[in-house]
């Protein structure tokens, strides 16, 4: 989602390196840069939120500035441990949430490819070498955010603002009908012009589309734990156009809401 804003971001590599472990407990830090770890081999665990999530080849974790992981090796590891300034990366899945670390699965290697393209050119530093990592780097960040509902934003402008805080509780207490970006604007007390900016700079997302992540995130809920139909979903979250909401909703998700239903009842037998 949103791989748009890969163009405005300011990511550069800041370093790369292949590494392998042991030890049965380990412990993994990100510091104040991004680190993306892409198992080669072996399996590890750790606990996020009272779960267990378990890593394998081709699993690539993503680690957010200032973090810290504590992992137990299921068997011996290595990995490529990509350290990326300038991005931290935000769930379009748990908006309300203010995680840290995400897990996707290269199914096709695609990712692994250009890692090892990267590698080849950080080992051979020659004219235009800079520049080659750059965009590398970049077609990782765009192939993360293809394959997973992520966003990314600008971790040099991570501001704090409650006014914005405010705007997100509104949106979530009030997705249900017709919001403005001068209503939202309002809310906040601040240039609708202004706000916009500010508002993407601490969401990863535009106010819009924040909206639009509540409502779709809502739907889901509702198609996969009520009977109700597409047409009063799309009129209770906010929609109110059945063929608006099974448009957005497909751009989104990558299938219609009917769909989305029968997947996850199927998953559930």
């Amino acid at each position: 989602m949103y791989i748009s804003n890969v163009n405005t971001a300011s990511i550069h590599l800041n370093n790369l390196i292949t590494e392998k472990h042991n030890e049965h407990h380990l412990t993994i830090e990100s510091n104040e840069h991004l680190v993306l770890f892409y198992i080669l081999k072996g399996a590890m665990t750790y606990e996020l939120e009272e779960e267990v999530v378990t890593l394998k080849r081709h699993d690539l974790l993503i680690v957010n500035p200032n973090h810290q992981i504590d992992m137990t090796l299921l068997r011996k590891v290595e990995w490529i441990r990509i350290e990326v300034e300038g991005i931290v990366f935000t769930s379009s899945y748990d908006i309300a949430k203010n995680t840290q670390t995400f897990v996707i699965h290269d199914q096709n290697t695609i990712i692994k490819k250009y890692l090892e393209l990267l590698m080849i050119e950080h080992s051979y530093y020659t004219k235009g070498t800079d520049m080659i990592l750059r965009k590398l780097t970049e077609n990782i960040v765009v192939h993360i955010l293809r394959n997973k509902g992520l966003s990314i934003k600008d971790s040099q402008k991570q501001i704090k603002h409650d006014e914005i805080q405010a705007v997100q509780d509104y949106i979530r207490l009030n997705y249900t009908r017709k919001l403005t970006l001068d209503e939202l604007a309002d809310t906040a007390n601040i240039n609708k012009y202004y706000f916009i900016r500010l508002f993407k700079q601490k969401t990863g997302l535009s106010p819009i589309d924040y909206l639009i992540h509540v409502r779709l995130a809502e739907a889901e809920k509702l198609l996969t734990e009520t009977n109700i139909s597409i047409t009063e979903i799309s009129d209770r979250v906010g929609f109110h156009s059945p063929s608006h909401f099974s448009k957005t909703f497909k751009e989104s998700n990558h299938i219609t809401p009917s769909q989305f239903r029968k997947k996850y009842r199927n998953k559930n037998k």
